[in-house]
């Protein structure tokens, strides 16, 4: 007999049983890298709630400041005033004006309208941010960034969120708050010209009234000579 038909002799035929009895020959590698794979799945399954987590909306607040921020400035553009209430800058974004008509060749610039976060008018409606109204806004970004525009209402106790009148968001300690100016408003000239005017009518109903006062002493009939 030859001694690779012996060899081949001693190999039993693969069946069920034997499978049992002589289980395959798996290479170690094989097994290792089983193993390595295993752990991976559990690894990623475990932190698959960090890993595979959608991001959260960009809706902070400091982006909702920015909205303010965006929203009074065009209202100024386009009305060349700052809003005068929370009222009429809503009023201003649900009836944005019409776009405006194109002359020469150099296109106009396009109306934007940013819509506010009803979570922003909530807090302005609730006096837990102050926005100032009226505010004399410059061409110049660089001086506008000097004043605040806008504050949350307990920044001078606790610190929070301020929004410079440049449209930029700056979180501010109470004593940084304190060293910030705020943004000037106009100046009503209306009310100095009531008072001038009423004061140019009060000498007028003086001397009406002394006329009138005269004029009864000048009906008098002369007194009767004895």
């Amino acid at each position: 007999m030859d001694s690779n038909d012996h060899t081949e002799s001693q190999i039993p035929p693969s069946t069920p049983e034997t499978d049992r009895q002589y289980p395959p020959y798996r290479s170690p590698l094989i097994v290792r890298g089983l193993v390595f794979a295993f752990l991976i799945v559990v690894v990623v399954s475990i932190y698959s709630g960090n890993i595979f987590k959608p991001a959260p909306e960009a809706h902070s607040f400091k982006g909702e400041m920015q909205q303010l921020g965006l929203a009074y400035h065009e209202f100024h553009r386009k009305q060349e005033r700052s809003p005068a209430s929370l009222e009429d800058l809503q009023d201003f974004i649900a009836n944005p004006p019409p776009p405006p008509k194109a002359e020469g060749i150099v296109p106009p610039d396009p109306v934007t309208v940013v819509t506010l976060p009803d979570s922003l008018e909530k807090m302005i409606e609730e006096d837990t941010l102050v926005v100032i109204w009226n505010a004399v806004l410059t061409d110049s970004g660089q001086e506008n960034d000097k004043y605040l525009l806008a504050y949350t209402k307990d920044i001078t106790k606790n610190g929070g969120f301020a929004l410079t009148a440049a449209g930029r968001v700056l979180e501010l300690t109470p004593d940084e708050f304190k060293a910030y100016p705020l943004v000037p408003v106009v100046v009503d000239e209306v009310e100095p010209v009531e008072t001038d005017a009423k004061a140019e009518e009060a000498p007028q109903s003086k001397s009406s009234d002394a006329a009138e006062e005269k004029q009864p002493e000048a009906e008098k009939p002369p007194a009767d000579k004895e």
